[in-house]
């Protein structure tokens, strides 16, 4: 009896000293690079971690590479080794495992895409579902971005085939705009801002929202895990206290996002990440707080949807078997709720 408790009290202290020396252990790597797929309102928990600090209290050194070209650029930069981490589209997970390489998600940050599709006004009439799209033009970001891979799959849940429409890179933000307001793309997948701007100026109607998670479940058919932070397999392996001190920083920045008014978010905010516009800053953040998650963690079921999205329009993915418990990990999101107090 008295060996079976010795034997308890030293495993419990060999637990508490492998915890303690875990949660001292310093980042692997302190000095990192991490990309941004664009500058869309899903990816603001970058430049508020930054602004809050929170990103330098747990010891790291972060250089940001924001590619407004779109998602996949960020994507090809991780691939090709300048950048270490990616704050980017769950999707982008799954792309590359049918590809054979394993890049993984670490801390979800946005439940549901934030994705809108707008209609030019003055073709608002014409256009009340995805079927009315033929023979228009469909503005993406950029080829192989989050936006294009939606864009093809809402054709075909449409009805349509993609050479009914023509889809046509035109970058993220005021260059989308631009081409819509120009006329020279019919209809545009965006998030926010450009969403709110393009509504409330009167230059363009919602066919689908998916800012909210009805929304979501409208276009997609369910809540759709969208932004997060992602690394290789590789760089996870060798670097798992630099990974948790990063999924420690985002815990802290979803969690002030949740607490904090749509005003005070615009005020801490960066002016490269916000508009002049205090009050329209401010409704852009009312009409899109609810996407973020609180927590990081990825929905074993709520994956599903990602992967049923991108199976229903790319061969690639469909005709491979896809292992999503592959393609994420709640580990870090898990231990940084134990550490973020």
């Amino acid at each position: 009896m008295l060996k079976s408790i010795l034997n308890s009290v030293l495993a419990a202290t060999a637990l508490f000293v492998a915890c303690s020396a875990a949660f001292a252990a310093e980042p692997e790597k302190q000095d990192i690079s991490m990309a941004v797929g664009s500058s869309i309102l899903g990816y603001t928990p970058v430049p508020l971690a930054q602004n809050l600090g929170f990103l330098k209290a747990e010891g790291l050194n972060v250089t940001f590479e924001n590619f407004q070209a779109g998602g996949s650029k960020a994507l090809q930069a991780l691939i090709g080794g300048s950048v270490d981490v990616v704050v980017g589209s769950y999707d982008h997970t799954i792309q590359m495992q049918a590809k054979g390489k394993e890049i993984v998600g670490v801390f979800l940050l946005n439940e549901v895409p934030g994705i809108t599709l707008e209609v030019r006004t003055d073709l608002a009439d014409k256009v009340k579902s995805g079927k009315d799209l033929k023979g228009l033009r469909l503005g993406i970001t950029t080829p192989g971005s989050s936006t294009d891979m939606i864009a093809r799959y809402y054709v075909k849940k449409s009805g349509l085939a993609e050479s009914d429409v023509k889809i046509i890179g035109v970058g993220s933000g005021a260059p989308g705009m631009v081409a819509l307001t120009a006329k020279n793309i019919d209809a545009l997948f965006s998030y926010d801002p450009v969403s709110t701007q393009l509504v409330r100026k009167g230059e363009a109607k919602l066919l689908f929202d998916a800012r909210t998670v009805e929304g979501s479940k409208l276009a997609f058919g369910g809540p759709y895990p969208f932004a997060c932070v992602y690394v290789t397999r590789s760089f996870l392996e060798k670097n798992p206290e630099t990974v948790q001190r990063i999924a420690n920083a985002f815990l802290r920045t979803v969690r002030w996002i949740a607490a904090s008014s749509p005003q005070k978010i615009v005020e801490t905010l960066p002016a490269t990440s916000k508009l002049g516009d205090a009050e329209l800053n401010a409704a852009i953040w009312a009409a899109s707080k609810g996407m973020f998650s609180t927590t990081g963690l990825f929905n074993a079921e709520e994956v599903k949807t990602p992967l049923a999205v991108l199976s229903g329009f790319d061969p690639s993915i469909a005709s491979k078997k896809i292992d999503l418990s592959k393609t994420y990990t709640n580990r870090f999101a898990e231990a940084a709720a134990q550490r973020v107090k």
